[in-house]
């Protein structure tokens, strides 16, 4: 027993009671999100893969790949987010690096679907439109670059924490 702990001893037994029961509870809730994570991952990467045929046939081989492409980097996604509900299980804290990298790959879907909207429009694109397209494109280019330095700098961090 602590000899510092000034609170009555019934507070000390609930406490002790009731940590372990919220800390269970949480790691199921937590397990039982991965999990969805998981089947969302496979269900998204199924659909891709089937869904692949159809879009060529009917949009061409450009935009057939772009989707795909696209959609891929979605199950990237979700599959990022489900790591970091498995490094939280495992470790008992979270990390700033998979949201970086979840944020990189948003980033880069934004631009493959500016692209794709860009192909489709071609030539009937107004200069007002390109213009928010470049912007758009300069916004998410920007956006990956911060994110690299960001990773950059975590990873010189972690060097020096480990050297000190």
């Amino acid at each position: 027993m602590d000899s510092h702990d000034a609170r009555p001893p019934f507070y000390r037994r609930i406490e002790h009671g009731v940590i372990p029961v919220l800390e269970a509870a949480d790691a199921v809730a937590y397990s039982l999100v991965g999990l969805v994570f998981l089947v969302a991952a496979f269900g998204m990467l199924i659909y891709s893969v089937l869904a692949f045929p159809t879009s060529l046939a009917q949009d061409g081989f450009p935009l057939a790949i772009i989707t795909l492409i696209n959609d891929l980097l979605l199950v990237m996604i979700i599959l990022e987010v489900l790591r970091t509900v498995l490094s939280y299980l495992s470790e008992r804290s979270g990390s700033l690096r998979p949201f970086l990298f979840i944020a990189a790959i948003s980033a880069t879907r934004r631009i493959l679907a500016i692209g794709a909207q860009m192909s489709i429009r071609g030539d009937q694109m107004d200069p007002d439109q390109f213009r928010q397209f470049m912007v758009d494109l300069g916004v998410n280019a920007a956006a990956i670059l911060a994110i690299a330095v960001a990773l950059y700098l975590l990873d010189r961090r972690a060097e020096q924490s480990l050297t000190a």
